[in-house]
């Protein structure tokens, strides 16, 4: 089978304290074979470089969270820039407007918007976090034609069928999370069997939503029942997605 793609998974998160990189063993005998770690906070960015550095399935995708859009500044723009430069930096994310925490959302809007131009100067994809926001978010991401230019991914999705069916005509993939995993599920199962397959992203946004790296089998064996397909097929067309738009990790 090919190996699976964790396409969000905060290895370097807090809550972890430096244990993330010892999960990878285990992951990797289930059938996982990369990562990609998006970033939060400025102050984290270069122990997320150093990550892949010392991991060659792990990549990169700095950013600032909506929740702390307030540390945005010509000085972080600046190493943001930088960063995007690095050969295993494969997106800008995790970026986005968050109606639930953080400061105003005009000041998530101002971060939202200067990471999306380096985006586009980079020529990277994005990784979207949307959440009590959503028709603003895309109405950003219509006026700059990001999904058109870069590609990206919103993730954790658990919206509507006609809101996932805008995100793909937007030019943007789904990633589709342990949320499919919960017995109260509706809306997620319902877009991930009516999606275009090229528009599935597979992903665990551990440790917020998995304990486990091994939560990326389970989602995507439940995606095979809801599609039909074996799980062999879900590998292959959920990684073959993932290297389609994360270039640079090929």
């Amino acid at each position: 089978m090919v190996p699976l793609i964790d396409t969000h998974i905060h290895l370097d998160a807090l809550e972890l304290a430096g244990t993330g990189v010892a999960l990878l063993p285990q992951a990797q005998q289930n059938g996982i074979g990369k990562f990609i770690v998006p970033g939060v906070r400025s102050s984290g960015w270069h122990g997320l470089l150093a990550l892949t550095r010392q991991q060659p399935e792990i990549f990169a995708a700095p950013g600032l969270h909506p929740a702390y859009a307030e540390q945005w500044s010509a000085k972080v723009a600046q190493q943001l820039q930088e960063f995007s430069r690095q050969p295993k930096v494969v997106a800008i994310g995790e970026i986005g407007l968050d109606g639930a925490a953080g400061p105003p959302l005009e000041q998530q809007e101002t971060a939202l918007r200067g990471q999306l131009q380096l985006a586009l100067e980079a020529g990277l994809p994005v990784l979207l976090h949307g959440r009590k926001a959503t028709g603003r978010l895309l109405d950003i991401l219509r006026e700059l034609e990001i999904g058109q230019q870069l590609g990206g991914v919103w993730h954790g999705f658990s919206g509507s069928l006609p809101v996932a069916e805008q995100l793909v005509l937007l030019g943007f993939h789904i990633g589709v999370g342990p949320i499919l995993l919960r017995k109260n599920a509706r809306k997620l199962p319902q877009a991930v069997i009516e999606l275009p397959a090229e528009a599935l992203l597979l992903e665990t946004d551990l440790p917020d939503m998995a304990e486990t790296p091994e939560t990326l089998v389970a989602v995507a064996q439940k995606v095979a029942e809801l599609r039909g397909w074996s799980l062999a097929e879900v590998a292959r067309i959920t990684t073959e997605n993932a290297y389609r738009l994360f270039k640079k990790m090929n």
